[in-house]
């Protein structure tokens, strides 16, 4: 991968009593978060913890009610989404946002030609684009998926599609990866394979992932943030989380 960009100590992600309403209902209620630079960090929760909702407000495409987020010691509480990126911090979505007719590698490239806020000439073939396709193919190289370049992206497995799209936030070569549930809707195969992908990634990328599946937060993160009605209901390594009787509890209900 190219050089991960340095930049200003701290950590790299830190959420300070984050707080997001939409009228009268308090999404995410004073949210502290603290993530270093390299860890591997899931955020887990029942439906409606709020997990999706702090993920917009970390990217972007939510503004904040109150709080602050910052990025290795930069406050971003009030930056654009665009300026985000570029300051390091890249995402993925629950669905797919691909161009089906165009080949995987032609994705990469358009995504990169939007990083770099260029024209898109209908004139001009994508393959005089030479330095984004090299970038291109150094990435898909890095996921596994250069035998993949020249494939239709509609002709791609659900599985594969979404490891297309970890390879586009990929792209903008993030310091900090916010991966939104890159397993919803996959097969068990599927779900190996991108929990697979996952674990192959730069150990100098941040890693910050929302996964409704338990098992493959516990294998994917070193440490665990569960949100339960928009607060932190619990923190701690996979096993403190997997036998946590509280965290049981809100998933699986009271036995009593």
């Amino acid at each position: 991968m190219n050089s991960i960009r340095g930049g200003a100590v701290g950590h790299a992600l830190e959420c300070q009593d984050l707080t997001k309403r939409f009228g009268g209902l308090e999404a995410v209620k004073q949210v502290n978060l603290q993530v270093e630079a390299g860890e591997r960090r899931a955020i887990i929760g029942p439906n409606g913890a709020g997990k999706t909702t702090l993920f917009s407000l970390i990217s972007g495409l939510y503004p904040v009610t109150s709080g602050r987020i910052r990025t290795f010691g930069q406050d971003i509480t009030h930056l654009p989404g665009h300026r985000r990126t570029y300051l390091g911090l890249g995402r993925t979505f629950q669905i797919t946002n691909l161009f089906p007719t165009l080949t995987v590698l032609e994705n990469l490239v358009i995504a990169a030609m939007g990083l770099k806020r260029m024209k898109f000439s209908m004139l001009r073939p994508l393959s005089t684009y030479r330095d984004l396709y090299e970038r291109a193919d150094e990435v898909l190289k890095e996921v596994g998926m250069a035998e993949k370049r020249d494939e239709v992206v509609r002709n791609l497995s659900y599985g594969e599609q979404r490891q297309v799209e970890v390879s586009l936030a990929l792209i903008s070569n993030p310091r900090v990866l916010l991966l939104d549930e890159p397993t919803a809707g996959l097969s068990p195969a599927d779900t190996a394979m991108m929990t697979e992908m996952i674990h192959q990634l730069d150990s100098r990328i941040t890693l910050l992932l929302i996964e409704h599946n338990m098992d493959v937060a516990l294998q994917a993160a070193s440490r665990i943030t569960v949100l339960h009605q928009g607060i932190v209901f619990e923190e701690g390594n996979p096993k403190q989380i997997r036998n946590s009787s509280r965290v049981q509890e809100i998933y699986f209900g009271s036995e009593e």
